[in-house]
């Protein structure tokens, strides 16, 4: 089997066109859906299968993927969809290539059982697209789904001479389709046949060409984004130019397959005057493939203004893109090598212009000197001033990068001086020292916070077991004293004690004091009768609870140990639930009148929705309600009849996308109230849904407020009402940035403008005191659902959690202010590793904000979420998720999680029923409330293995740090994928070892039912579960219901959004804005003005 890691295929590659030309295929993810990972893996077979793969990465539309299909001249699209709509989806993109008159592009996918079997079948039986089921990749695995659709799309002879009987005249740069097919003869066809189309085709005569400006570089030094941003910004300035960007990227010699991967970091061709075609360079054994030449002459040829090409990574002696371009840039970053590598670099002597990007990395300003330096003795410019030098520094992943703008600047008066064209460039907006801004998120002095955490929590445990070692000493050698005495021997009596007194002189008195209280504690939690003390309240409980054979069974259960050493031990590494280092959990003991069920909803409209919430609370003494979003509402965009966003509107998760919709969500339920929290799935723009939910919340109680008195508030009294308000309410949102640009995808911003908006909302929440509700909920959950196994899962959780900490005590807040308004959530599964999870991250959290922030109790502790594993559930034989969830639940409970969220059976297929949701809430109240080693609270404490995976399980995370640190932090990681691609590559190895069977999961790939009915097309008929989806009506009325009110807050919204820039424009605290203007804005206007201000996230591998 062949597979990304240097296997190659068992036969010769399947090819198009007789076997004249690899085949060509785009992959990407469905519009608003982030679940990557299984495109991931398919798109690596397919390049080790011989094909050359386009990948658009995950949230693609309709009318990117057909756009990207026909400017390729792609032979297939291969699509996932795993968040609804996939009908639409896969529709609404063979209606746009049809329309182009591209009908021949084969159109295949998946969604595991989120696509159901009568969907399959449609789409197959209207010829729109081939989706392969759950049992298709249980038959023929994933390399032969990837087989059955390469001999599919090799029937396509995208050379087929009747192909180009309609290229008979002029073409202009804007006909995209038809320089598209152009540029394929360019790249395979002969030269008689090419010439004679281009000349038939020509619109612009030989002669009046347009300018080639090459781009070159070494690998990694960012040559796609800085080319990105180049025509963001030539676009800017010159608007309607007609610019085509010409890019190659290498094959591998071993499979003939090749990885195009300049086009996912584009985000600048939603621009209809932009134009893109990728190319491999194939047997050209250089960083341009063959066709370079006659692609630009095609271009030329049909009217392009202006022109850009890219090449492969370069070595030192590499200056193909002398032979092509009019114009030559060289990028580098500071990762050249010693100063005297910049000796070897013919780049320095034949590129126009040489960029130094990511200027911000530390080193980078060295780097500039030197390289300056050479340049001077390379072209004998002795006396020539730093300015005047063609080195420019750059930053292309910052938003509105001043050294971008000045590349441009530059590269205008090279384009207009030498080939006399009129380009126009804005200045730039340099700092005072001539360079682009640099700003570090997190100083430089604090970027070894990870190895700092690392060596912190060893030291911790290492100085733990001396103190230990000390403690068992002292007893050892008072036992001995006191045995002296017994007989006699007072002398030595004497000595001993001595030695013990003064060993127990050089041990912490704290230390004394740990075991005394423990003493006191044990002999209370024996005794039946215990209190524990809660802002200042103090709380009776029952310490032991009576079984039906009358055995009275400590609800936490501790060690019984003579040894003081060995209990010191205990102390440091475990310690009661609610002690130091909460090992065993954050809370002294379990609330009676609450227990940790807190259960995901979300499905269609507003009012469905609240339904649902208000079935989940049913006999409840508490309201703790999780809301799923659908698909637009967590990228931050409004609902729409365009269909292939029409078919994810209110699907897996509710439609909000104004406050009036937020508003009705939670109807009936009082926001303020002690026993009601509120749980917000939502990341894109997750600062509109925060303000539009405090914004109902404070509507709530000025109604109140009117009710009682028969007024409304004045001044004052709404001010009050307000401030109150925020400190009580109860709840939280997810809002983790850092997982989103790794795990889940949802990230929308421009990763620097999302965390700087993070720390607008902390800084919000400090000068507002609000004390209840959790700003941010530091997710492993969606990691671990991309692939990650539990210990990446853990480790990069928790450096996203530093990280925070890091940033917003950069911003000047204080982390004994902040950090009580932190959570985290976290997945599990069948993994062993996954029964300590909680564990451990409490341990390593405490330790560290102990012993290297020095921050106070209620910072130390990590207080997390548990959901079950959304992976663990298969199509095949669906009944069996109760039963994984059940031990993942078991898992969760036991390690004290502080709430919990159990899978439904047919989540596998899309939104729960109520049935099966009642089914999954039953799981945990028969845990909780029936299983008798669970009314024991830490069942795990004094467990031999558990303590084994802690002690390990902590250690391999740690190792993690220091991957991390070594990279340059978490992120400085991101910056290289080194959390992506770890994640890949674990779920990589979870996938094939699922499909050869190494792994066993019964009743997918084990103790299979032989007779069971097939959940493809053929047996669609068969499948009678009962699945949720929203109908077109509901639909319909929500996306009704967010024009009108679009239409009734036009003035005021615009008024807001204008301000909003503003503020952003001034640096300015954003969120505090959004809490003004949320009244008439929706979250796709704000969204937006956002992208305006802040920049779009750029995807990557």
């Amino acid at each position: 089997m062949a597979s990304d890691s240097g296997s190659s295929p068992d036969g010769p590659a399947i090819r198009a066109s007789g076997g004249k030309m690899p085949l060509r295929i785009i992959t990407a993810a469905a519009i608003f859906d982030g679940h990557d990972a299984a495109i991931g893996i398919f798109r690596r077979i397919f390049q080790s299968r011989g094909c050359e793969v386009i990948h658009l990465g995950h949230d693609r539309g309709a009318d990117e993927v057909a756009r990207a299909a026909i400017q390729e001249d792609a032979h297939a699209i291969a699509i996932t969809s795993y968040q609804g709509g996939a009908v639409e989806m896969f529709t609404h993109t063979k209606q746009i290539l049809d329309a182009s008159g591209f009908e021949h592009v084969f159109l295949c996918g998946g969604g595991g059982g989120t696509i159901l079997p009568g969907e399959i079948r449609d789409l197959r039986d209207s010829g729109i697209a081939r989706i392969y089921s759950p049992d298709d990749g249980r038959d023929l695995g994933l390399v032969g789904m990837v087989e059955n659709a390469m001999e599919t799309a090799s029937q396509i002879n995208l050379l087929d001479s009747s192909r180009y009987s309609d290229l008979s005249g002029p073409i202009d740069a804007s006909n995209h389709g038809a320089v598209a097919k152009l540029l394929t003869l360019a790249e395979n066809g002969d030269d008689k046949l090419f010439n004679s189309k281009l000349e038939e085709c020509r619109s612009r005569k030989q002669g009046n060409g347009c300018p080639v400006i090459g781009l070159t570089g070494t690998g990694g030094a960012g040559k796609s984004s800085l080319t990105d941003e180049l025509m963001l910004r030539i676009q800017r300035d010159n608007p309607g130019l007609k610019i085509a960007l010409l890019a190659t990227d290498p094959t591998r010699k071993k499979t003939g397959g090749a990885l195009l991967g300049d086009r996912i970091r584009m985000n600048s061709l939603a621009n209809d005057h932009l134009f893109m075609r990728s190319f491999a360079s194939r047997d050209s054994g250089k960083e341009l493939a063959n066709c370079i030449g006659r692609a630009i002459d095609v271009c030329r040829a049909v009217g392009f203004d202006l022109i850009l090409c890219e090449t492969s990574g370069i070595g030192q002696g590499n200056d193909a893109i002398t032979e092509v371009a009019d114009i030559s840039m060289y990028v580098t970053t500071r990762e050249y090598g010693a100063p005297s590598q910049l000796e070897k670099l013919a780049a320095l002597d034949f590129a126009d212009l040489v960029v130094l990007n990511k200027f911000d990395r530390p080193g980078a300003e060295d780097a500039l000197a030197e390289i300056r330096k050479q340049v001077k003795r390379n072209r004998e410019e002795w006396d020539a001033s730093n300015e005047s030098l063609p080195v420019v520094p750059t930053i292309a992943s910052q938003f509105a990068d001043a050294g971008v703008d000045q590349l441009w600047h530059r590269l205008v008066g090279l384009l207009n001086s030498r080939m006399n064209t009129n380009f126009v460039a804005a200045e730039p907006n340099l700092g005072d020292d001539g360079l682009p801004k640099r700003n570090a998120p997190i100083p430089p002095e604090r970027q070894g916070y990870l190895a700092e955490v690392a060596s912190t929590v060893r030291e911790y445990h290492s100085s733990a077991q001396g103190i230990a070692e000390k403690v068992r000493l002292v007893q050892q050698l008072s036992s001995s004293s006191e045995r002296m005495k017994e007989i006699g021997k007072l002398e030595a009596a004497a000595d001993l004690a001595d030695e013990a007194q003064s060993l127990r002189n050089e041990i912490p008195e704290n230390v004394w004091q740990a075991l005394n209280e423990f003493d006191g504690y044990a002999k209370a939690y024996r005794s039946g009768q215990a209190s524990y003390t809660v802002r200042g309240k103090e709380i009776p409980v029952e310490t032991t609870s009576s079984t039906l054979s009358g055995i009275e069974m400590p609800k936490v259960a501790l060690p019984e140990t003579n040894d003081r050493g060995e209990l010191f031990q205990w102390i440091a590494k475990e310690n009661r639930p609610g002690s130091f280092p909460f090992t065993g959990g954050v809370f002294p003991f379990k609330r009676k009148d609450e227990l940790p069920v807190r259960m995901f909803a979300g499905e269609g409209s507003s009012e469905r929705t609240n339904k649902r919430f208000h079935f989940l609370c049913t006999d409840q003494p508490f309201n703790r309600l999780s809301t799923a979003f659908d698909s637009p509402s967590l990228y931050g965009r409004d609902p729409e009849e365009r269909l292939d966003i029409f078919g994810k509107v209110c699907e897996s998760g509710v439609s909000i996308s104004t406050v009036d919709e937020m508003e009705r969500l939670f109807e009936g339920f009082n926001l303020c109230d002690p026993n009601t929290s509120v749980s917000m799935t939502i990341n894109g723009n997750y600062w509109w849904h925060l303000a539009a939910f405090f914004t109902v919340a404070i509507r709530q109680q000025i109604r109140i407020f009117e009710s009682e008195r028969g007024r409304s508030p004045n001044e004052k009294e709404t001010a009050e009402i307000r401030a109150q308000t925020l400190s009580t309410v109860r709840g939280t949102v997810q809002a983790d940035q850092l997982k989103e640009s790794m795990g889940q995808n949802t990230l929308v911003l421009n990763l620097d403008t999302a965390l700087k908006l993070m720390g607008d909302v902390a800084e919000f929440y400090v000068d507002n005191e609000v004390r209840n509700h959790y700003f941010v909920s530091i997710s492993g959950y969606h990691i671990a659902e991309a692939g990650a196994n539990p210990i990446t899962q853990a480790a990069l959780t928790l450096s996203n959690g530093l990280t925070y900490v890091e940033l917003f005590r950069a911003r000047g807040l204080d982390p004994n202010k902040f950090l009580r308004n932190f959570s985290w959530f976290f997945s599990n599964g069948m993994d062993p590793e996954y029964s300590v999870i909680g564990r451990v991250c409490r341990r390593i959290w405490a330790i560290s904000m102990r012993e290297m922030y020095g921050v106070d109790e209620r910072g130390q502790k990590l207080k997390y979420h548990i959901q079950s594993s959304g992976r663990s559930l298969h199509a095949q034989e669906y009944t069996w998720n109760d039963y994984r969830t059940t031990m993942q639940a078991l898992y969760a409970l036991a390690d004290n999680a502080n709430s919990l969220h159990t899978n439904s059976r047919d989540e596998a297929f899309g939104t729960p029923t109520e049935e099966t949701v009642r089914d999954a809430v039953a799981i945990q109240l028969i845990l909780s409330r029936e299983y008798g080693w669970l009314q024991n609270e830490n069942p795990l404490q004094g467990s031999f293995i558990a303590e084994w995976l802690t002690d390990h399980v902590e250690e391999e995370i740690l190792k993690v740090f220091e991957e991390m640190h070594r990279r340059g932090g978490v992120l400085g990681s991101l910056e290289v994928n080194y959390q992506r691609n770890r994640i890949q590559d674990e779920s990589m190895l979870y996938e094939h070892k699922k499909h050869d069977g190494s792994l066993p999961i019964i009743g997918v790939n084990t103790f299979t039912d032989p007779d069971a009915e097939a959940l493809t097309a053929d047996n669609a008929d068969a499948f009678d579960m009962d699945v949720t989806r929203s109908d077109e009506e509901e639909k319909k009325m929500v996306i009704e219901r967010n024009r009108d009110f679009q239409e009734k807050h036009s003035e005021a919204a615009e008024e807001g959004l204008q301000k909003l820039k503003k503020a952003a424009r001034n640096g300015e605290n954003l969120f505090s804005v959004m809490m003004e203007i949320v009244e008439h804005c929706t979250v796709g206007q704000v969204t937006n003005a956002l992208f305006e201000t802040g920049g779009k996230f750029r995807r990557n591998m």
